[in-house]
């Protein structure tokens, strides 16, 4: 009886000493990789929402297809997608620009309007790259699930009662986080490297280049009052060659020259400028394969970094092959078109 209560007593104490010293549970980890970074994953807004305005937002954007200009700022909340921001401006861009407003997406058109940059919300108080703001969305109308609505108006929340928290100061200690993690890293990324190189390329060898690319996903979640940020790192090689492209297999016969008296046949600019043959380019060819992992971290207001949770997306490596283009000289060659009907 007295070990047993000596065990429980050890036990409690070692819970005691462990929260006193700010230790997390053991990263768990991620099972959804695919939403790990959301692809066109656009939700409803309410006529006011809080969410974070991200300055760097464009590689998750490109990851979907989207371009914007070089000095954007997205909209993120609630896990979805990064959203466009339209402000209101007197000498504005766009000029009448119909936008859908409310959950049936009634259109309504506002007269002048930029995208949200640094220089167009200045006027609110938005001076850092990442701010947790709340926005008044189309008037107060809210937005259907689309990528953009109009900020008609907003307001800084880092640093009020409500939330003292400054976004800006958070994300930079969290991108030091993942890149001390990717250092740490670097001798089990080479290990997977080999493992897949053996895997996809059967025998050949790597020609390169080894590139490396990161994402970096910021989202408000407002239910839980939660700071999120996923990291995700991939880093490819591959064994390329390049082949000759712009002509197709031949030899081609030339086209008999026009005959006398035919339009062109003394022509002597033609004489002198005869068409140019097509123009040959070389296209890469061959397999990419390489890894990819990251970190989703996690940020309560009530607690701040102190309560930070982390999750690993775990190492997995992946495979792309880089067929000739149609027409280049080993590839397919398009058929001709079938008799119209």
């Amino acid at each position: 009886m007295r070990k047993q209560r000596i065990a429980i007593a050890a036990g409690l104490g070692l819970a005691i000493l462990t929260a006193s010293i700010g230790l997390a549970d053991p990263p768990g980890e991620i099972k959804d990789r695919k939403g790990f970074i959301p692809y066109r994953n656009h939700q409803v807004l309410k006529g006011t929402a809080i969410g974070i305005l991200v300055t760097d937002g464009q590689p998750v954007l490109s990851n979907e297809g989207r371009f914007g200009p070089a000095d954007q700022l997205v909209f993120a909340t609630n896990g979805a997608s990064y959203r466009w921001v339209y402000v209101p401006s007197e000498n504005g861009s766009m000029k009448n620009l119909q936008v859908p407003v409310g959950v049936e997406g009634n259109v309504q058109i506002f007269p002048s309007l930029d995208m949200a940059n640094p220089k167009s919300v200045a006027p609110w108080g938005i001076k850092q790259p990442y701010s947790l703001v709340e926005v008044q969305v189309n008037n107060g109308q809210g937005s259907p699930a689309g990528d953009s609505f109009v900020a008609t108006n907003m307001k800084v929340l880092d640093g009020t009662k409500d939330y003292p928290i400054q976004t800006t100061d958070i994300v930079k200690e969290l991108k030091k986080r993942y890149a001390d993690y990717v250092k740490e890293k670097e001798k089990a990324i080479e290990a997977e490297m080999t493992v897949a190189a053996g895997k996809y390329l059967k025998g050949r060898k790597a020609t390169g280049p080894r590139e490396r690319s990161e994402l970096m996903f910021l989202t408000w979640m407002p239910e839980s009052k939660t700071l999120q940020a996923h990291f995700r790192t991939k880093v490819s090689d591959g064994a390329y060659t390049w082949v000759e492209g712009g002509v197709r297999p031949g030899p081609f016969p030339l086209p008999p020259p026009p005959k006398n008296g035919a339009k062109g046949a003394n022509n002597p600019f033609l004489a002198a400028f005869p068409p140019a043959p097509p123009r040959k380019f070389k296209v890469k060819v061959g397999t990419t394969f390489g890894v990819e992992f990251g970190l989703a971290y996690e940020v309560p207001l009530a607690g701040g970094l102190k309560a930070l949770q982390t999750q690993v997306l775990p190492i997995e490596s992946f495979v792309q092959e880089l067929p000739p283009p149609p027409g280049v000289r080993g590839g397919p060659i398009p058929l001709p078109p079938g008799p119209k009907l």
